[in-house]
């Protein structure tokens, strides 16, 4: 497909046609932002992106890339470090984050520092600093259409660009990781660049001129998209391999790639292997994940690795169940659009331009080794899993999907001599994708403004509960016990300990928290663990709360006294029994707090709790 300059904008001028579409696309953009960020957000939505926030509101602190969630398996990694070094063991309060890659919480906190590091109030359902976090990525991908629009308008044509674009403005996946807090707008963002760059790198080669400047850009902004995300390692490996191969002069373009990337990503490895003695930290462990049924959180929950190993059998059984759930929801991957899984047809067909031909090559390329990323890593949690990398790859395969249904419109006996007629098939690809999105947008609308004083992820999280209970159950110097760190320590702003798979691994912390001067003094639970079924928690054996069963049974029974009035006094001798049933060092306090579901297990003396 041939380019047309004569309808790049930037070649001619604008007419009063075209200053009116992008006017209709200028409110677009400010009508979805409005309601993403205003009427339909409820906080962050993922465990990982509250984690990510709240190490960079300590970065904004200026307490360097520390954490306030304490995975088990990351204090066992670090201690057995020190303990070969001769050193004393880190301390769990300003415990230094060796899981997350830091792009994404370096750049939040620079947002959060120029608006201010207030902690949650609860006074409003929102916290401030989750819209900050939000808008950012919104603005991210906002900035990835851009820079989307100017590459496939190089590589096709503004119109094909501008589809694209009505395509990404309209994919709701696209919008909901920016309310996640996750780092997919960032690295969509950092990754639309690397392949403006590289495509520049492309077009250059086929016209025998020199690429070194854009293939250094390139491993600069891929260098950048690994220290967002570790996985994007795999899309790089992908597009190394193309490049050694498919590209002149072989082997040098890939290897000053190779260079840049790995100076930006070695200079966090060593920063790991310092505090931990492995430059991936303790994501490291994230391939234990789906193994020999092991979940994420019964590997990070794991004290003592050693003495409880993690199960290493079952690597092929994951990774081909994995690629059958991917292929399996290809569709929805990709964002729901229609024109996306089209490039795959579209290796069929011979572009005459070389450069689009070559370029799409690579982009398959990267596709396959970040589709076998997935599958080594696992996606459990679907499209917005912190391990999609499907999300990248939405421009780009939409634009040449596109490429390719006009072609295949262009052959067609029908006269085009309208313009329903000329762009039906880009018109029907709109429609279809967009359809599902626009249906539920009006009903989202109405529950937005109807709750709009109410607002919650709930269940499991419920933030008013946070600083109005936890904030007195323990101060800055004390650690909570709990199943949902990541919320507890991002609106309760408390070092929060993630309970560990076993009763003695947390009384072997306990005791060393204790007698260091950082006591645990409360247990808080959550939906997470207290609705999970009867069978799975308390019957089997070795399921993730097990150990825990008879602390969520009493919390049970607790909760059903406590609906029927939480202030009645004549419920504790009724809870002081189950208190002796249970051998628990915790005591339930009553009333319980205002989300019912959630139960504070308080150290403190039974006058106290009252």
């Amino acid at each position: 497909m041939a380019n047309n300059p004569d309808i790049v904008l930037n070649r001619k001028e604008l007419t009063p046609a075209s200053m009116l579409r992008w006017a209709l696309f200028l409110v677009l953009v400010a009508g979805l932002a409005f309601f993403y960020l205003l009427i339909d957000f409820k906080g962050l939505s993922h465990a990982k992106g509250m984690d990510q926030a709240q190490i960079a509101r300590e970065v904004a602190r200026g307490n360097n890339f520390v954490t306030k969630w304490v995975r088990p398996v990351s204090l066992w990694q670090m201690n057995k470090f020190h303990k070969e070094k001769g050193e004393p063991e880190p301390l769990l309060l300003g415990m230094r984050d060796t899981y997350h890659a830091p792009l994404n919480p370096l750049l939040n906190s620079i947002f959060i520092r120029i608006f201010g590091i207030p902690s949650y109030d609860g006074v409003k359902p929102v916290y401030f600093l989750d819209s900050v976090i939000a808008g950012v990525s919104m603005v991210l991908l906002l900035g990835a259409i851009g820079v989307c629009y100017l590459l496939i308008s190089r590589i096709f044509d503004a119109k094909i660009a501008g589809i694209t674009a009505v395509l990404m403005l309209l994919c709701e996946m696209l919008w909901k990781f920016s309310q996640t807090g996750l780092p997919q707008m960032l690295m969509l963002f950092l990754f639309s660049f690397a392949m403006f760059f590289f495509y520049k790198a492309v077009e250059n080669t086929q016209l025998g001129r020199g690429a070194y400047m854009w293939a250094f850009l390139t491993g600069l902004f891929f260098g950048l998209l690994a220290m967002a995300h570790w996985i994007t390692i795999w899309v790089f490996v992908g597009l190394l391999i193309y490049t050694a191969f498919f590209m002149r002069p072989r082997g040098l373009l890939a290897l000053v790639m190779f260079a840049i990337f790995a100076i930006i990503v070695s200079t966090w490895g060593f920063v790991n292997m310092s505090e931990c003695g492995n430059p991936l930290g303790s994501a490291l462990f994230q391939f234990f994940a789906g193994l020999g049924g092991e979940t994420e959180s019964s590997v990070m929950r794991n004290f003592d690795p050693e003495t409880d190993p993690l199960v290493i059998q079952g690597f092929l059984r994951k990774v081909t169940s994995n690629t059958v759930a991917q292929f399996g929801n290809m569709f929805p991957y990709l964002g729901s659009i229609i024109a996306a899984p089209v490039f795959f047809l579209s290796l069929l067909h011979p572009f005459r331009r070389p450069e689009i031909s070559q370029f799409r090559w690579a982009v398959l390329l990267m596709w396959v080794m970040a589709a076998i990323g997935m599958s080594v890593y696992g996606m459990k949690e679907g499209t917005m899993d912190p391990n999609q990398l499907n999300v990248l790859f939405i421009p780009f395969m939409t634009a040449y999907g596109l490429a390719f249904l006009s072609v295949l419109w262009s052959r067609l006996t029908i006269p085009m001599t309208h313009f329903v007629l000329r762009e039906g098939h880009m018109i029907a690809v709109v429609l279809l994708s967009a359809t599902p999105f626009l249906l539920s947008m009006p009903w989202d609308f109405y529950n937005g403004l109807r709750y709009s004083n109410n607002k919650s992820n709930w269940p499991p999280y419920y933030p008013l509960v946070y600083p109005q209970v936890l904030q007195k159950a323990a101060s800055e110097k004390e650690i909570i016990a709990t199943d949902a760190p990541w919320a507890v320590a991002w609106y309760a702003d408390r070092t929060a300990l993630w309970l560990p798979t076993r009763r003695d691994q947390f009384t072997k912390i306990m005791d060393s928290t204790k007698a260091r001067g950082y006591p645990v003094s409360a247990v808080f639970l959550t939906p997470l663990s207290t609705h999970e079924s009867f069978a799975k928690n308390i019957s089997t054996r070795g399921s993730e709360w097990y150990d825990y069963s008879a602390l969520i049974m009493r919390q049970s029974v607790a909760t059903a006294f406590a609906r029927v009035n939480p202030n009645d006094a004549s419920q504790r001798p009724i809870i002081d029994t189950l208190d002796t049933l249970v051998d628990f060092p915790f005591k339930v306090g009553l009333p319980l707090t205002p989300a019912g579901d959630m139960v504070l297990f308080t150290e403190r003396r039974l006058e106290e709790a009252r």
